[in-house]
């Protein structure tokens, strides 16, 4: 009679011929770090990374000299007041109309200062795009060879721009905050340096509109508490920037906190910014109307590429005419 060995280890007759169940193993899903459901799942690299080819044109220019003395050449002032003029003389016309009717001013924006964007002027700056998942960055590229920086306040599960960017524009520095941690670290530490905090007015534990990790594929925003940390002592004091090339900023609402110190607290030679008055009601709208006033009162900055995206949303691309190092590096 056919011996069987029981559970416990001991020998015992069987009647029977001893059987074997199969047994099956269930795949454990790829996650990355999250808590509380499956998140953003990585793919293996298929295909080489390949070079714009603006890279190597980009590579070869002359390096720049000392920015903030090197000469100018008179045509890159008289290019540049050309098209302030024409960019005044059909925005400032638009935007009065509006003095003191922030909610109309915001919700009637795009139709109205998009007009503007089809200035023949606006040919000479070399406005590029760049695009990612769900909307297009702007920039000018530099006319000289130095390192770069691009700050991403925002990165919202989305670097492909970025990326482009980096096949396109050699010698770019990226440096990039999120509140939530994954996959927003694993994406942009792959060529950048990543911060996990949202960037606001003051220090603290602040209630911002996130995207979790868990919502990738649904895209749906929750309101969470995040460290926030102050957007000027981001930039001065752990950054240490004394200019920053190429900002790129959509924070779902906290860019109100802090427009009114982009007019002369740091120097910012570009940056494209989503506004959220959405998301921001009670404010938002007052906050965008006395930005954009300063902006055109300063002359500091011209702005293009207005975009709607929602009720209550869109998107804007801003050019330093006035920085003598934005002037020689993006111009000249």
């Amino acid at each position: 009679m056919p011996t069987t060995v029981s559970p416990t280890g001991n020998s015992e007759n069987a009647t029977t011929p001893a059987t074997t169940t199969p047994t099956t193993t269930t795949a454990k899903p790829r996650v990355w770090d999250t808590m509380d459901g499956e998140g953003y799942q990585f793919e293996k690299e298929t295909t080489p990374v390949v070079l714009d080819p603006r890279f190597e044109q980009l590579n070869n220019l002359a390096p720049c000299e000392n920015l903030a003395t090197v000469e100018i050449k008179q045509e890159v002032f008289d290019m540049i007041a050309n098209v302030k003029k024409e960019f005044l003389n059909c925005i400032n016309p638009i935007v009065n109309n509006y003095k003191g009717k922030p909610k109309e001013m915001f919700l009637d924006w795009v139709p109205k200062a998009e007009q503007c964007d089809q200035l023949k002027a606006f040919e000479s700056l070399g406005v590029v795009p760049f695009e990612n998942l769900h909307e297009t960055k702007w920039a000018v590229l530099p006319k000289c060879k130095e390192e770069n920086t691009l700050l991403t306040l925002g990165i919202g599960h989305d670097t492909i721009a970025e990326e482009k960017f980096n096949r396109t524009v050699p010698n770019t520095k990226f440096y990039g905050a999120d509140p939530i941690i994954e996959p927003n670290r694993q994406m942009y530490s792959a060529f950048g340096k990543f911060f996990p905090f949202a960037i606001g007015k003051q220090p603290g534990f602040t209630k911002f509109r996130v995207l979790p990790n868990q919502n990738q594929k649904t895209r749906a925003y929750v309101f969470q508490d995040v460290t926030t940390i102050p957007f000027l002592y981001f930039v001065n004091d752990i950054l240490k920037f004394k200019r920053i090339d190429f900002a790129w900023i959509d924070i779902e609402g906290g860019e109100f906190e802090f427009l009114d110190q982009l007019h002369k607290d740091v120097t910012i030679c570009q940056f494209n910014v989503e506004m959220h008055m959405k998301f921001r009601p009670q404010d938002g709208a007052e906050v965008f109307h006395d930005f954009i006033f300063k902006v055109l009162e300063d002359q500091k900055y011209i702005f293009m590429k207005s975009l709607h995206t929602e009720k209550g949303v869109h998107r804007m691309f801003f050019i330093n005419t006035v920085d003598r190092e934005c002037l020689a590096k993006f111009f000249s």
